[in-house]
């Protein structure tokens, strides 16, 4: 746990290999840390370290760091039968619960590692990224024909159904996106605190196993997310510049990324925005006084708990 981050990210390296040993010094937190809390105190430093001073990185973060979906389409490229589950918004917090779980039920992962969301670290730029208009085109096999994955000879669907009452179709290649942990961020509108119980209950529960299960029958199976989650009422940074205040609020409300509608105005140190995909994105664990609060769970901007996702390799059965 005694990571020398000022030592990894401030050190004069390619951007590559800085983020590879970022996403490496938070696996290995991550693996040790049951508690969503001391992962998050965990990540105050070295999210001030790249806002603070060096969001050069952040900057590079598009281009340079290992991105998920890049990882998915190598894999499974790689030929048949194949499965991937996207458990939507699932973070480093989950992790070590997914691999307790696994390895209560004797299971020996193939793979773990840390990849990255696009940027900002929206569902519906991870969609892009895979060659989809939006998540909501997966449904019901409607996948499109430019879909990045097994040349589209897959099954794809979109579900929300609790993980016992989920149908795997018989079909060499599946993808399946789960929307139940984004549900519940977005519309059940839980505090953080009652997330991580009720993530932590269904992740080691036997309906979720054998859904995995059905999943891996004559098929390796890979487990990760579109993005992670922040949890904005423990953001270790304020904004305190009045005007910089009025500025953010215009243009993000209390939001973490906004289209872009004019030009983002540079002269705040350190800049606290970078301009990506049309959009402004908030870098780091900064907040700032709005009307009504920010939510308790968001995502969207640029903090190593929303862009550092977990993927796990399963083997078949």
């Amino acid at each position: 746990m005694n990571t020398d981050w000022a030592d990894i990210i401030l050190d004069s390296q390619t951007p590559q290999t800085t983020w590879a040993k970022i996403f490496s010094s938070l696996l290995t937190i991550a693996r040790q840390t049951s508690s969503p809390v001391a992962l998050h105190d965990a990540t105050v430093i070295p999210d001030r370290l790249l806002a603070e001073t060096a969001w050069e990185l952040w900057e590079a973060f598009p281009e340079h760091a290992a991105k998920t979906s890049t990882s998915l389409k190598d894999w499974a490229s790689q030929g048949q039968g194949k499965a991937v589950l996207i458990l939507d918004a699932l973070s480093l917090r989950e992790l070590p619960i997914l691999l307790g779980a696994a390895e209560a039920r004797n299971i020996q992962l193939t793979q773990v590692k840390v990849t990255g969301s696009e940027c900002p670290s929206t569902t519906d730029y991870f969609a892009k990224a895979i060659g989809l208009s939006s998540r909501s085109v997966l449904s019901n096999d409607g996948k499109p024909d430019n879909f990045a994955l097994f040349g589209g000879n897959c099954h794809t669907d979109v579900v929300s159904l609790p993980f016992e009452d989920c149908a795997v179709p018989p079909s060499p290649n599946v993808f399946i996106w789960h929307t139940w942990l984004d549900d519940l961020i977005h519309l059940q509108q839980k505090l953080p605190d009652q997330i991580a119980s009720q993530a932590s209950s269904v992740l080691q529960g036997d309906g979720f196993w054998k859904f995995i299960g059905k999943l891996r029958q004559g098929r390796s199976l890979v487990i990760t997310s579109d993005h992670g989650y922040a949890v904005s009422r423990r953001f270790s940074s304020e904004v305190e510049n009045p005007e910089a205040i009025e500025i953010l609020r215009k243009t993000f409300s209390a939001s973490r990324n906004k289209a872009i509608s004019e030009p983002w105005q540079k002269r705040f140190m350190p800049p606290i925005v970078l301009v990506h995909n049309n959009q402004h994105v908030v870098m780091g664990q900064w907040k700032w006084r709005v009307q009504g609060g920010f939510p308790h769970v968001c995502h969207g901007g640029m903090s190593l708990l929303e862009v550092a996702v977990p993927y796990m390799e399963l083997p078949a059965l």
